[in-house]
C-alpha cells in the first residue's frame, strides 16, 4: 500500500517534499519535513508566488516501534540558491502488515510497527 492511501498521510504529497532532519529514539523514529501539503487538507494555503505548492513543517513520527532497520544511510545535504539545506526526498514511502518502508537520498529504513503520528509545526 502506498502512504497516499493511509488516512492520516491522504493529505500530503511526500515526492516533493523536503526531508530537514531524522531523529531516532529507542522507540521512535521522526522525520521533519518541509512538506508538500495538499488543497485537501485544512492548512493548505494558495503556494506564494516563488513556490509550486504550498508547504508547512511537519513532523513525521512513528511512535512504539517494534524496531527500524537501516538497510542504506547517507545523510549528505543538499542547498538551495537560498542557502537552506535539507537531504532530499522521500522518494519511495509504501505500507505493509508489519510497517513501512522509505527511501530516498538519505538512505533506506524499515519500521516495523503501525503508530503513525504527524504534526503540522506551522
Amino acid at each position: 500500500m502506498n502512504y497516499h492511501e493511509i488516512q492520516e498521510l491522504s493529505n500530503f504529497y511526500f515526492g516533493d517534499s523536503y526531508v530537514l532532519a531524522i531523529e531516532e529514539d529507542i522507540r521512535s523514529l521522526t522525520f521533519k519535513l518541509e512538506a508538500v501539503v495538499l488543497e485537501s487538507h485544512p492548512m493548505y494555503e494558495k503556494p506564494v508566488t516563488s513556490e509550486q505548492y504550498c508547504y508547512r513543517k511537519i513532523s513525521l513520527c512513528f511512535l512504539n516501534v517494534d524496531s527500524f532497520e537501516w538497510i542504506d544511510r547517507r545523510f549528505i545535504a543538499f542547498s538551495d540558491s537560498s542557502g537552506e539545506t535539507d537531504y532530499g526526498n522521500i522518494d519511495s514511502f509504501s505500507s505493509s502488515d508489519d510497517g513501512y518502508t522509505l527511501s530516498g537520498d538519505w538512505g533506506k529504513v524499515i519500521v516495523n510497527g503501525k503508530a503513525i503520528k504527524m504534526a503540522v509545526t506551522y
